[in-house]
C-alpha cells in the first residue's frame, strides 16, 4: 500500500495484526486508499452506530466514575474524625487512592492484551462500584484501627478497579478513533471534569438526606449499572492474541517519552496542589464558604470545556508539541500570578480568579496532546501500530498523572506551611517553566530528524508472517 499521507505528529492509522483475517485486511486497506487524501474532522454524527456506542459509554462510564470517586470529599473527615482517626490519616486514605492506580497503571498496560480491554474495563468498573458500595457500610465499623484499615483496604482495592477500566479505556480509544485520539481523549476529560466538580455536592445532599451510606450505595449502584450495560455497548477486540516482547522499560528509553511524562507530572501535580493550599490562601478576603467553592470551581470549569477544543486542535493542526510548549509556559505564567510571586505587587482577589482560569485552560493545552505525543513516540522507538502498544501507553499516561496527583497535594501543603502559598505557587511555575524548557530543547534537537517525510508507505501490513520486525521497519530504521 504506497501513500505519501504524512502524520506531522498524529497518531497513525492503526495497522492490523500479522494473523488478521486476510479480508479484514483488505476492507481496512481500502477504507484508507479513499480516505487517506483528505483529513477529516471528528463529528460524532458521521461515527458508525458501533463507535457511537463506544463513545458514549466511555463518556458515561468516566462521568459517572469520577463522580463516585469524589463525593466523600464534604464529609468523610468529619465522619473518620469522630472514628479515631487523624487528619494525617484521613489525608493518606485519599492519597493511597492516587499512589495505588500510579503503581499498578503500568502493570495492566502490560498484560491488557493478554486478559482484553474489554474484560479489564468491564472489571474494572465493577470492583470500583462493588468497593463504593461496600465504603458505604464502614460507619458501622469498629472505631480505630479496624476502622482505618478497612478504609484503606476498600480505598486501595477501588483505586486498582480504577486504574484498571481507565488504562482499558485510554486503550480503547486509540483504538476506536486512530485519527482522532486527541479530540476524543479531550472530550473524554470534559466528562471526567464534570464528574469531579459534581461530586461534591452530590456527595454532600444525598449524606444530608440519608446519611452516610446514601451516597455511596447510590452511586456504587449506577457504576454496577455502567459495568453491566458495558457489557454490551463495549466493543470487543478481535486482535491476535500473540506473545508480546515490549514493556514499559523500553519506552522509558526514549527521552521523548521522558520530557511527556514531566509534562504530564507538572499538569496534574499543579491540579491537586490547589486542593489543600487554595482555601486558605483565599480567606485573607473574608470570603463565605460558598463563594470560596464557587473560585475552586473556575479551573476544572475552564479545562473541562476547553479540553475538546484542545484535542480538536491537536488533531486538526498535528503540532502537539507546540501546543504542549505553549500551555507549559503559560501555565508557569499563571501560577506566578495567583501567589503572586513575593517579587510581584501584592495579592488581589480578581488576580486570583483570572489566573485559576488560566490554569484551567493552560494545562489543559499541556496535557490533552499528551498521550499522542506518547503514542508518536512508541511509534519512533519501532513499537507496532497495534492494541498492545496502545495499552503499554496508556498505562504509562495513567501512572505519570496519578503521580502528580499523589506528590501535588501532599507536598504542596509541606510547601505552603513552611515557606507561605507566594514561594509554594513559584516553585510549581518554575516546574511547568523547566518542562516548557525541555520540550522546546528536545524539538530544537530533533526537528531535523522528526520534518523528514514519515511516509504511510514505511508501513507495511504483513499477511501470515511471524517475523517480529516492528511495522516502522527496524529499529535502527525507525530511528533513523
Amino acid at each position: 500500500m504506497e501513500k505519501d499521507l504524512e502524520v506531522n505528529e498524529r497518531t497513525p492509522i492503526l495497522a492490523d495484526s500479522v494473523t488478521c483475517n486476510l479480508a479484514i485486511v483488505e476492507k481496512k486497506i481500502a477504507n484508507h486508499d479513499e480516505n487517506s487524501n483528505e483529513k477529516v474532522d471528528f463529528s460524532f454524527k458521521k461515527l458508525d452506530h458501533k463507535k457511537k456506542l463506544t463513545f458514549v459509554t466511555l463518556a458515561f462510564v468516566n462521568f459517572c466514575a469520577c463522580t463516585c470517586f469524589s463525593l466523600l470529599a464534604p464529609f468523610f473527615p468529619r465522619e473518620a474524625e469522630s472514628k479515631g482517626a487523624s487528619q494525617t490519616v484521613v489525608g493518606f486514605i485519599f492519597g493511597c487512592f492516587e499512589f495505588v492506580i500510579f503503581v499498578s497503571s503500568p502493570i495492566f498496560g502490560t498484560f491488557l492484551t493478554r486478559l482484553g480491554p474489554k474484560f479489564v474495563f468491564i472489571s474494572g468498573v465493577f470492583v470500583c462500584g462493588s468497593c463504593s458500595v461496600l465504603f458505604g457500610l464502614l460507619d458501622r465499623s469498629p472505631s480505630g484501627t479496624i476502622f482505618i484499615v478497612m478504609c484503606f483496604l476498600c480505598r486501595s482495592v477501588e483505586a486498582l478497579g480504577c486504574s484498571a477500566f481507565i488504562t482499558a479505556s485510554f486503550a480503547i480509544v486509540a483504538y476506536s478513533f486512530p485519527d482522532h485520539v486527541t479530540t476524543v481523549f479531550g472530550t473524554l476529560e470534559t466528562f471526567s471534569g464534570l464528574g469531579l466538580m459534581v461530586g461534591p455536592p452530590i456527595g454532600g445532599a444525598l449524606y444530608e438526606l440519608g446519611g452516610y451510606g446514601l451516597p455511596f450505595w447510590t452511586l456504587g449502584g449506577l457504576c454496577l449499572m455502567c459495568a453491566m450495560s458495558s457489557f454490551f455497548f463495549m466493543p470487543s477486540n478481535d486482535e491476535a492474541r500473540q506473545p508480546y516482547k515490549g514493556s514499559v522499560f523500553t519506552l522509558l528509553t526514549s527521552m521523548e517519552v521522558w520530557v511527556t511524562c514531566f509534562s504530564i507530572f507538572c499538569g496534574s501535580f499543579s491540579l491537586g496542589f490547589l486542593d489543600p493550599t487554595l482555601a486558605s490562601h483565599l480567606q485573607e478576603f473574608n470570603l463565605s464558604t460558598l463563594v470560596v467553592g464557587f473560585i475552586f470551581l473556575a479551573a476544572p470549569a475552564v479545562y473541562g470545556f476547553t479540553a475538546p477544543i484542545w484535542g480538536w486542535v491537536g488533531d486538526a493542526k498535528g503540532q502537539i508539541k507546540s501546543l504542549m510548549v505553549v500551555g507549559n509556559f503559560m501555565s508557569c505564567v499563571a501560577f506566578l500570578l495567583m501567589g503572586p510571586c513575593p517579587l510581584l505587587p501584592p495579592l488581589t482577589l480578581w488576580l486570583n480568579v483570572i489566573s485559576l482560569m488560566m490554569v484551567g485552560l493552560f494545562v489543559g493545552c499541556a496535557l490533552i496532546p499528551t498521550i499522542t505525543c506518547l503514542l508518536v513516540a512508541a511509534r519512533r522507538l519501532g513499537f507496532k501500530e497495534n492494541l498492545d502498544t496502545y495499552a503499554l501507553v496508556s498505562g504509562l499516561f495513567n501512572s505519570a498523572y496519578c503521580l502528580g496527583t499523589f506528590v501535588g497535594p501532599t507536598l504542596g501543603g509541606v510547601l505552603k506551611e513552611h515557606f507561605g502559598f507566594g514561594w509554594a505557587s513559584s516553585l510549581v511555575a518554575a516546574m511547568f517553566l523547566l518542562a516548557g524548557i525541555n520540550l522546546s530543547l528536545f524539538i530544537c534537537c530533533t526537528k531535523p530528524c522528526c520534518c523528514r517525510g514519515d511516509k504511510r508507505s514505511e508501513y507495511t501490513i504483513l499477511e501470515g508472517s511471524n517475523d517480529s520486525t516492528p511495522i516502522g521497519g527496524s529499529l535502527e530504521e525507525t530511528r533513523a
